[in-house]
Formats: C-alpha cells, sequence, structure tokens
C-alpha cells in the first residue's frame, strides 16, 4: 500500500544566488497548453510560444512555475505535534476528512515557517503535479520551485486580494491561504470564506482586473487596484512573495537529480566491481600461472634427474638436457651410440601401449628405460622383439609392486 508524500520545504525567495554571490534573475512561467506557455522574463516582459522556445531563453535566468489554484488546495492547519520530523507524517491524515480526494493519490508540500502556530500546507494530485513536470522535461525545463498563482499575489496583513482573469478568479485570503475558482463560483466560495474567517475578516478586499459583477453581494469595502495587462505581471508585484514550494519530498530537485543520476549509478557500481572483479581474476591468474611455472619447472628437473642420474647442480633443466644431448650425440660416433639405441627402443615400444616410459638414462653406451605397465608375457614380446634387430643386446627385468608392474628394459649395441 503506497503513503501519501509530504515532506517540508523552505520558502523560496524571488532572488537566488549563483557561486559569486550574485543575485540570479528568476524567470516566471505558466502552462497555456500541455505544450505552450506565457513567460515573464527578468526584464518584466511577457511572451507566449512553445516550451522549446522557453528553454532556449531561459539559459540565463531560472524558472518558476506557476501552478494553477484550482489544482490545489492551501490548509494551513494547526501543528500537529512540536516535533518538526513527525509532520511529513502526520500531516495527510490531519487533512484526510477534509479533502476529497484519497491521500495516497495526494502530495503534501509543507511550509517551514509556522503562522500563529499554525502550519502551511499545500496538497496536489501526485498525476497533476508529475503531468507539469514531465511536460517540462521533455521541453528541456527544469524549474526551481513550483508555486499555486494564489500566494503569488500581492498580500499583507488586513487585506485580501482577488486577481480576475477571463472565466477565472484567483484569490488571496493569507499569508498560505487562499484559492482559485471561475468567476461564477466566486461570491459563493468568498462569503463561505468571509464566514470561516470569523474575528480575521479583511479589511479591505483589493481587486485586480477591473469592477467584478460577482462581487456585488459581498460585505465589506474593496477597492479596485490599477494594475498591468498581464496577470503574471500581478503575480510579482508582492515584495517579497511568500512561496510555497511544491518541489518537496520525491519532487525535491536533489530526488530528481537522484532519479537521473540513478541508472548512471547502478552503472559506475556495476563498473566499479567489474574493476574490482577483474583485480581479483588477474591476480588469481598471476598467482594460478606461478604455480603452473613452479610445477612446471619442477617436473622439467624431475625428468633431467631421471635422464641424468648423478646430477647435482640444475639452473636451466631444458637448455642442460639440450647440452647433454649434444654431447651424447657427438660421442655416439658411428658405432650406433645413444640415438641409434633410443631409435631402435622407440620402435618397439610403439607396438606395446600398455607400456609406459617412466625414464631413461645413458652412461657407457649403455641405454636404460624404466617402464610401468603391461606384464610379464607382454615384457617377454618386447623383448623377442628387440632381440631379432641385429647387432643389439637386450636384457629386460621386471618386478611387481603395489599391484603394478615396473620393468627395465637395457639396451646395448653388441659386440661386433
Amino acid at each position: 500500500m503506497r503513503t501519501a508524500s509530504a515532506s517540508c520545504g523552505a520558502a523560496l525567495a524571488t532572488r537566488t544566488e549563483t557561486a559569486n554571490n550574485v543575485p540570479a534573475p528568476l524567470g516566471f512561467f505558466r502552462f497555456t497548453t500541455p505544450h505552450q506557455a506565457e513567460w515573464l522574463d527578468p526584464a518584466g516582459a511577457v511572451q507566449r510560444g512553445p516550451l522549446a522556445d522557453l528553454a532556449m531563453q531561459s539559459s540565463h535566468f531560472r524558472l518558476l512555475l506557476v501552478a494553477p489554484g484550482e489544482s490545489i488546495t492551501l490548509h494551513p492547519i494547526p501543528l500537529p505535534s512540536r516535533n518538526r520530523a513527525t509532520w511529513a507524517r502526520a500531516v495527510p491524515y490531519a487533512l484526510e476528512d477534509y479533502l476529497a480526494d484519497d491521500i495516497e493519490a495526494l502530495h503534501f508540500a509543507l511550509g517551514t515557517t509556522p503562522d500563529d502556530g499554525r502550519l502551511p500546507v499545500a496538497a496536489v494530485a501526485h498525476a497533476e503535479l508529475r503531468g507539469w513536470l514531465e511536460h517540462c522535461a521533455e521541453a528541456g525545463l527544469s524549474p526551481v520551485a513550483v508555486v499555486p498563482d494564489p500566494l503569488l499575489l500581492p498580500w499583507r496583513p488586513g487585506d485580501w486580494s482577488v486577481a480576475l482573469e477571463g472565466r477565472r478568479a484567483v484569490v488571496r485570503t493569507g499569508r498560505w491561504d487562499g484559492f482559485a475558482t471561475e468567476q461564477s463560483l466566486l461570491e459563493l466560495l468568498l462569503n463561505q470564506a468571509l464566514a470561516e474567517s470569523g474575528d480575521a475578516k479583511p479589511q479591505r478586499l483589493r481587486v485586480w482586473g477591473g469592477p467584478p459583477p460577482e462581487l456585488a453581494g459581498i460585505d465589506g469595502p474593496w477597492q479596485i487596484e490599477d494594475h498591468p495587462p498581464e496577470l503574471l505581471q500581478w503575480l510579482t508585484i508582492s515584495d517579497p512573495p511568500a512561496l510555497l514550494n511544491l518541489l518537496q519530498g520525491p519532487y525535491s530537485r536533489q530526488a530528481h537529480w537522484g532519479r537521473r543520476l540513478r541508472p548512471w549509478r547502478a552503472a559506475a557500481l556495476l563498473a566499479g566491481a567489474w574493476l574490482a572483479l577483474q583485480g581479483v581474476t588477474q591476480g588469481y591468474d598471476d598467482w594460478r600461472l606461478r604455480q603452473e611455472l613452479i610445477a612446471l619447472r619442477a617436473g622439467m628437473e624431475r625428468i633431467y634427474r631421471d635422464a641424468v642420474p648423478g646430477a647435482t647442480r640444475i639452473i636451466n633443466p631444458k637448455a642442460q638436457l639440450e647440452t647433454r644431448l649434444r654431447e651424447l650425440t657427438s660421442t655416439s660416433g658411428n658405432d650406433g651410440g645413444f640415438l641409434d639405441l633410443l631409435y631402435r627402443g622407440g620402435q618397439a615400444l610403439a607396438s606395446f601401449p600398455e607400456l609406459t616410459l617412466r625414464s631413461l638414462s645413458y652412461r657407457d653406451s649403455q641405454l636404460d628405460l624404466a617402464l610401468t605397465g603391461g606384464n610379464p608375457a607382454v615384457l617377454d614380446q618386447l623383448r623377442q622383439q628387440l632381440e631379432q634387430q641385429p647387432g643389439l643386446r637386450t636384457e629386460v627385468r621386471a618386478t611387481q609392486r603395489e599391484g603394478q608392474v615396473e620393468s627395465k628394459v637395457t639396451l646395448k649395441k653388441a659386440a661386433s
């Protein structure tokens, strides 16, 4: 089950400061259609056009989105508790009985400055706020604040403000209170607000936009104000305006950038994990290769010792064995020597795959082959095959150790 979102946010001043402490101008804009807007640039000129045009012009100032008061309800409520940390959780349920929508469908923005023991609260549907922000994002706009238009009307204690624009009426009844409606409903809602105000009734109703016949039934003094021709220009008269920013909680700029960076954060984490894994893998590969090299060298030394019995100093087994072979070849002469005996023995062993050569040695014109495998009958066949070769003396000795036959075959050229 989702819970309603609410959080506390500071009121936003009409000017923001850059890194050089120079005030950066603030530009107001509002939607006229989902993809069209009108905006007031810092010079005070009102322009209209596609959101893309606003995006191109807004690089030198920060944007404040003026939200229609018809979509937002304002509720200054008694402080839920002295503990500020509990306000966000308590506010939705404190207002549940006064709202037509399910609180789970609403976003609640809170003011940080209680006024006479009352906490400013704005409620807006998640779908509405998300829609505004999505249209902004599609056009490349990133407003610093989203503020209900009633709170941008001029206000001072004892006065209420009413702005008339076409069929709309925007009303501000307090520092953190107000509403927007159709002009046909203005008299009804304004009389209701006056009845609920009790002793805090306004001393004056200030009206922008001409004398409205809809106010004929309103008791109390009201004053027609001179006004600029555009509503956005009326909204900047207040100095400074009380701004209750809707961009709080999941809609805050921090959360916005967190969402935009989330995919990159995941990618960065994956890249970090990959690099760490590569380091571990590389380290493991280096260690495994070192172990294999050590094992290979030990095997080469073992083969060398088997081939050259009595060897005591082994530095490079491969080079030393090659040197030994060259020596044997050079001393074998034309009497057959090592290579001749090795060739004859190898030819015979090729016929007996069940026999495995473990080692060989050559000394004093005699080649000794150490074998494993086979059985006495196989060894007898090997002896007979070797003896059939002219000029070769053969001797085969066999023993059995731990169920395995081990044998030694001695080959020597017969005396002529």
